[in-house]
């Protein structure tokens, strides 16, 4: 076989152009941007970033992680692309999770996946494709539930403000030298609805003692101030007291 003058030069001229192209796809590498980055984030076990996770939801559009802070339950809503989109505290409501933010009121479950801007804008609804977690229960079965039902309305033929919100909370009240103990919570933006304003409250029936003392504490805010609460004892579930009421609350000086 017969060899050229030319064959260690183009060796040469290989090797370095191999070296070279190796350095720049490094140099390319490391230049990543840490945005792209996240969206390798798997949001179904990662999402709540180092917090424990209770559950998670995901839309043609949206990640929503259930995670646990030390101060309770919150939601983190991410873009798809792994942007984070809105955080905030949120409430067990049924086989779901309901919460307000600074700029909607949000709601998810099996099905769906709702937020309502808070700038009285048409909601945004989208239909859960994937969903993980245990949903606001421990273990592999949900408990036995029961609900709370009811109304809440005043006497006065006042119209209340568009942004005006209702919270109905169950209190465990049997304890007359402790403050109550919260079981369930519901938060209802009115967006221009009036009373009568239903409302549904879950529970689990092992947080009921046959002796205890269970009420409805029923309240209206306006513009985040409290304007109206309900004054009577307003008891449900034991002592042979109803699971559906009608709640009436009195406007506050």
């Amino acid at each position: 076989m017969r060899h050229t003058q030319n064959q260690p030069r183009s060796l040469f001229l290989a090797r370095l152009f191999l070296t070279s192209t190796l350095l720049t796809l490094t140099s390319a590498i490391n230049i990543i941007p840490p945005a792209f980055a996240q969206r390798e984030l798997d949001f179904a076990t990662q999402g709540c970033r180092g917090v424990p996770q209770e559950a998670y939801f995901r839309t043609e559009n949206y990640h929503i992680n259930i995670c646990q802070g030390q101060s309770g339950l919150f939601m983190a809503v991410s873009y798809i692309n792994g942007q984070l989109f809105d955080r905030f505290s949120v409430q067990r409501q049924g086989d779901g999770y309901a919460g307000n933010s600074q700029r909607a009121f949000y709601q998810v479950n099996s099905r769906l996946f709702t937020i309502q801007p808070n700038n009285n804008q048409a909601p945004i609804s989208e239909r859960v494709m994937r969903m993980s977690g245990n949903q606001g229960n421990q273990g592999n079965q949900r408990p036995q539930q029961s609900q709370v039902t009811g109304t809440v309305t005043y006497r006065q033929r006042i119209a209340l403000p568009p942004n005006s919100t209702v919270v109905v909370t169950l209190q465990d009240t049997t304890s007359r030298n402790r403050a109550p103990r919260n079981i369930a919570q519901q938060t209802i933006p009115l967006r221009g609805q009036q009373v009568p304003v239903p409302f549904s409250l879950m529970y689990n029936p092992a947080q009921i003692q046959q002796n205890g003392v269970y009420r409805i504490r029923a309240e209206i805010y306006v513009e985040g101030r409290l304007t109206w609460a309900n004054m009577g004892q307003d008891r449900v579930i034991t002592g042979g007291n109803p699971n559906n009421i009608e709640v009436i609350v009195q406007q506050l000086n």
